[in-house]
C-alpha cells in the first residue's frame, strides 16, 4: 500500500468512482482541493480523503473566532476505503494533517451522522450510522452536535426518495411538485450531526493557542457502543420501519 497526495483534479475521476462504491452514500462532492489516496500495488485506489473549502461560509464564520484565520480551516468532505485496515486509515489520516499543517492550517474539522441512513433503492431504507470512532481514535476534539434535525428523504406513497434527486434537492416546498400525481408524501427526519475537529500544531503552546481560536469548547465523547445510544438507535430503526409499514 502507498500513500499519496494529489491537489484537485488530479485523477478526480477515478477518485469520483471509488467514493461513489465505497462510500455510503453512494455520492461526492464535485470539487475538493486536496486528495489523500492509499493505492495498491495495480496503482488502485484503497482509500481516499477528500479536503476542501466548508460546503458554507457559515461554517467558517462558526468555528472561527477571527476573520484572518478562515483560510487556516480544512474541512474534510468525504472520506471512504475498500480493503484496507483501520491501522492503515488512521495512518492516511495523520499523513493528510501533516501536509495540511504544512500549508498553514491550523483545523481540520468534520461531521458525523449516527442516525444516517441511506436509500438503497426505491423499496427501502438502508441504516448505517457513522459513529466517529475514527476521529476519536485520531485525536480529533468532539464539539458537540450540529443544527437540528433536518428532512434527509421522503417516503412517497410508500416508496423512500433520497432528497438528492441528481440535481434537483427535494425540500417541504417542492416535493409537490416533484412528484404531482402523489397520494401520499410523508418526510423522513435525520437527527442532528456531530462535529469533530482536530488541532494541528508543533507545541503544547500553539496547540493551546489554536484550541482557544475555536468558538467550539470540545465536550465528552459518548462511545456508540454505549447502552443508551444503541437504545437510542433502536428506537429510531422501529419508528422509521413503523413509518414505511404505514405508508405502505
Amino acid at each position: 500500500m502507498t500513500m499519496q497526495y494529489f491537489p484537485y483534479p488530479h485523477r478526480k475521476d477515478e477518485i469520483i468512482r471509488h467514493v461513489k462504491r465505497h462510500h455510503d452514500t453512494r455520492r461526492c462532492p464535485g470539487v475538493w482541493s486536496h486528495s489523500y489516496i492509499v493505492t495498491n500495488h495495480r496503482n488502485k485506489i484503497q482509500a481516499a480523503l477528500l479536503v476542501g473549502p466548508a460546503p458554507y461560509p457559515t461554517v467558517v464564520r462558526a468555528f472561527c473566532r477571527r476573520e484572518e484565520d478562515y483560510t487556516r480551516h480544512a474541512w474534510v468532505a468525504r472520506m471512504s476505503s475498500a480493503g484496507i485496515t483501520s491501522q492503515q486509515i488512521d495512518d492516511l489520516i495523520q499523513y493528510a494533517h501533516k501536509h495540511l499543517q504544512s500549508l498553514g492550517k491550523y483545523w481540520v474539522h468534520t461531521l458525523s451522522d449516527y442516525h444516517a441512513y441511506s436509500i438503497a433503492s426505491h423499496l427501502c431504507l438502508r441504516s448505517k450510522g457513522y459513529t466517529g470512532e475514527v476521529y476519536h481514535r485520531n485525536q480529533y476534539h468532539y464539539l458537540g452536535t450540529a443544527g437540528r434535525r433536518c428532512t434527509i428523504g421522503f417516503i412517497v406513497d410508500g416508496i423512500p426518495h433520497h432528497i438528492r434527486q441528481g440535481k434537483v434537492t427535494l425540500s417541504d416546498k417542492n416535493v409537490h411538485a416533484y412528484f404531482p400525481d402523489a397520494r401520499e408524501i410523508r418526510a423522513i427526519k435525520g437527527h442532528p450531526k456531530r462535529r469533530w475537529a482536530a488541532i494541528l500544531a508543533d507545541t503544547p503552546e500553539q496547540y493551546q493557542q489554536r484550541l482557544l481560536l475555536m468558538k467550539y469548547r470540545p465536550q465528552p465523547y459518548t462511545p456508540s457502543r454505549q447502552p443508551l445510544l444503541l437504545i437510542e438507535r433502536l428506537y429510531h430503526d422501529i419508528i422509521l420501519s413503523w413509518l414505511m409499514a404505514y405508508s405502505t
